[in-house]
């Protein structure tokens, strides 16, 4: 199973997070509120992957994966979320994890154009 070609794949995506911004939630909205959880997170989450992949259990590392898509799904990471569905689906079909290796740097990257993108909405 190849690892996505994301060329094709928007950043953001802007009716996500436009529902998102459209939710206010104390002086602003849930899109501001949970902006910078989420950035933090992936950086920690990548880190972590960086650590489990090399020898690391597959339930923990599906765990993560699925962490990271789900998060993503709901801020409209779009990229982000190709990657961890990819690793998702070789874990669940016992595929090479090795295929994952680069993930953490590609999903690290993906985080990054991602918080660019968005803070024109901030």
């Amino acid at each position: 199973m190849p690892s996505p070609d994301l060329s094709n794949v928007e950043t953001l995506d802007a009716s996500q997070v436009g529902e998102l911004l459209a939710q206010p939630v104390d002086e602003g909205s849930l899109f501001q509120r949970l902006h910078g959880i989420f950035i933090a997170e992936g950086t920690e989450l990548a880190g972590e992957l960086r650590g489990l992949l090399p020898d690391g259990d597959r339930s923990e590392i599906h765990d993560l994966f699925h962490k990271l898509k789900g998060s993503s799904a709901a801020m409209g990471a779009k990229r982000v979320h190709e990657l961890a569905a990819f690793a998702v689906s070789v874990c669940r079909e016992d595929g090479d994890l090795g295929q994952l290796l680069d993930l953490p740097d590609r999903i690290e990257a993906e985080y990054g154009r991602y918080d660019s993108e968005a803070r024109r909405y901030l």
